[in-house]
């Protein structure tokens, strides 16, 4: 790292401009207050306070490292990054895997609770105009395997890997924003059934929604959670539903009343159709059909069972308004509102696996695990809320998705100076790299508000 002598500024070459830039930005809105007031990790203090431990750990999830040992390599090698994030040393990559082995119960609950506190101050779904359109909320589980050895590590369900041990993660994500509302760490064996109402009740909680609100939110869930008495209490709860119904038999027969099926645009193996004699639940739901074509003949069959009205199906689906008076039209948009289910969920687990990425960070200690899990849910949120500051200069930035922003936007090198108090007021983007000019685009209106000046140069070794 080159560094220039000044009695006043202090300047360095960084690969990480845009993170540097992050970390200012960061500071100047006091990011990280709610979890330096609320977290209290019982670990003697010799040289770093666990919470500046923490803060490093989650440099390096933006960073793009994949995994604690390589901490020393890429944050406590770059001191420009550190500055920029308020830290004037990086803590060793052991000193962070201790902190996280020190983390009791308590300490979950309490960042728990501060996350919650800063996605009350910063989310668009916190903010979300229901007046306009509904919100969507995805439920999921995904199997992260580990070692049999790991705390609560059991067999269960992952995907291709048969009497694999791994725990399972819970995720609720704000579909149209991809913003993460909950996650959560679960034994290997735990099924969505079983903790489908506690994980409903921590969204609502955390997006504090009123039942007028819990009227204009649509949850979405595969069919894993499509039960009978879920679905009932989910109505009851006042939401609406769009979930697949849980039991094939059930759904074979229900199909059986449909009178008209209809080829499905853009699946030449699929049909779809309107159940005229539905399975009764405690409010009138949409219950339209879908059938596949088996390789071997015959058909395969599912049942999504919905509370929106056509109406609310096509408005959610771009359909034009006036599909909702016509059978052969709004049973497609109550499907496509399912298939979209996969894009976002999907996405977002599939996002966070190669840009952070969560399969590799694995702690054995379930606590620590547990921990992890929430600095890389903060990680991920807070690349999602950058994305929305950058695209006031590059409104581009919105169709990149964690990894790019990661390894493409945070990753350009130039250089950034430091006033004497360590304040950051100058960023320089490499010119030769191929998104600089975009970078200062995005960061100018950004940074200017916070007196730092966004430029290009051309960096001569």
């Amino acid at each position: 790292m080159n560094q220039t002598i000044s009695p006043v500024r202090r300047t360095y070459f960084t690969p990480r401009v845009g993170l540097c830039a992050l970390g200012a930005k960061l500071q100047a809105e006091h990011f990280f207050e709610p979890i330096e007031r609320q977290v209290h990790i019982p670990q003697k203090v010799i040289k770093h306070r666990p919470m500046d431990k923490l803060k490093d750990g989650f440099i390096g999830l933006l960073g793009g490292i994949s995994g604690l040992y390589q901490t020393d390599k890429v944050v406590r090698a770059d001191l420009a990054v550190q500055l920029a994030f308020g830290r004037a040393q990086c803590a060793q990559q052991s000193t962070i895997h201790d902190t996280l082995q020190s983390c009791q119960p308590d300490n979950v609950n309490q960042l728990r609770a501060a996350l919650t506190e800063l996605f009350r101050q910063r989310s668009q779904a916190c903010r979300h105009d229901f007046s306009q359109q509904m919100l969507i909320l995805d439920l999921d589980l995904s199997g992260e395997r580990t070692s049999k050895r790991a705390e609560q590590a059991t067999k269960g369900y992952f995907a291709g890997h048969r009497n694999a041990y791994g725990r399972q993660h819970g995720r609720v994500l704000a579909a149209q924003y991809d913003e993460i509302v909950v996650d959560r760490l679960y034994p290997g064996n735990t099924s969505l059934s079983s903790v489908m109402t506690a994980v409903i009740q921590e969204a609502e909680s955390v997006l504090n929604l009123s039942l007028e609100q819990r009227q204009q939110v649509v949850i979405r869930i595969d069919a894993a959670g499509g039960g009978e008495e879920r679905i009932d209490w989910l109505l009851e709860c006042g939401h609406q539903v769009h979930i697949k119904m849980f039991s094939w038999k059930r759904a074979a027969k229900l199909a059986q009343s449909v009178t008209l099926w209809h080829p499905s645009p853009g699946h030449p193996n699929r049909e779809v159709g309107l159940v005229s004699r539905p399975h009764s639940f405690v409010k009138p739901t949409m219950q339209v059909a879908v059938r596949s074509a088996k390789a071997r003949g015959g058909w395969s069959y599912h049942i999504i069972i919905s509370s929106l009205t056509p109406e609310q199906a096509v408005a959610l689906s771009g359909y034009p308004l006036e599909a909702a008076s016509k059978v052969e039209s709004f049973v497609h948009a109550y499907t496509d509102v399912y298939d979209d289910r996969s894009g976002p969920m999907e996405h977002s687990f599939g996002e966070d696996h190669q840009g952070l990425p969560i399969g590799k960070r694995h702690r054995r200690a379930f606590v620590a695990q547990e921990m992890t899990l929430l600095l890389l849910s903060l990680a991920h949120n807070t690349l999602v809320w950058s994305r929305e500051w950058l695209a006031q200069g590059y409104p581009q930035v919105r169709d990149l998705g964690i990894l790019r922003l990661v390894q493409d936007i945070l990753q350009v090198p130039g250089r950034v100076t430091f006033d004497a108090t360590g304040r950051l007021i100058q960023v320089q983007f490499n010119v030769l790299d191929p998104l600089a000019t975009e970078m200062a685009n995005g960061w100018q209106p950004v940074l200017s508000s916070l007196g730092i000046a966004v430029t290009l140069a051309e960096l001569k070794l």
